[in-house]
């Protein structure tokens, strides 16, 4: 037995609209040959404004790492684990993409909310969130960062 609950996307339950709102809606099979991989389409929304950057898993990690060195209270956070074999396999990509979406909403859940983050909320309890500090927070969300590297698109 599950209980839905709906509620208009980008609102929080008490009605106010969230800071940030990310998600990966899909992904896509790029390169050729050896260099055929995957990469997931993330939208990432900050108040009024919205872009979109493709990034590969390999993206994700070197993020994750970097971040946890800086925030330490970012290493509970649950990281999709890297596979040796199966990584072109259509199930686990689609596995993977909720994974890496979880765990994007995860890093800004927190990070809203721990004192030692540049993105937290004043005292008022009020966000300055702008696509500028989250580029800031990491170039992983900057677009076209990574545009000219053998790993991937802006």
């Amino acid at each position: 037995y599950e209980h839905l609950v709906s509620r208009p996307l980008g609102t929080s339950p008490d009605g106010l609209q969230e800071p940030v709102r990310i998600s990966i809606p899909r992904y896509v099979l790029r390169g050729q040959g050896k260099d055929e991989h995957f990469e997931f389409e993330v939208k990432i929304s900050v108040m009024d404004d919205m872009w979109t950057v493709f990034r590969r898993y390999s993206r994700f990690r070197e993020m994750h790492k970097s971040l946890k060195l800086k925030y330490p209270e970012l290493a509970a956070l649950e990281f999709p684990p890297k596979k040796l074999f199966g990584n072109r396999d259509e199930r686990m990509v689609a596995e993977r993409r909720n994974q890496l979406e979880r765990y994007l909403r995860n890093l800004f859940r927190v990070m809203l909310s721990s004192s030692s983050s540049p993105l937290r909320a004043d005292a008022d309890g009020g966000f300055h969130l702008t696509k500028h500090a989250v580029c800031e927070f990491s170039p992983f969300f900057k677009k076209g960062v990574f545009e000219y590297s053998s790993h991937g698109t802006g």
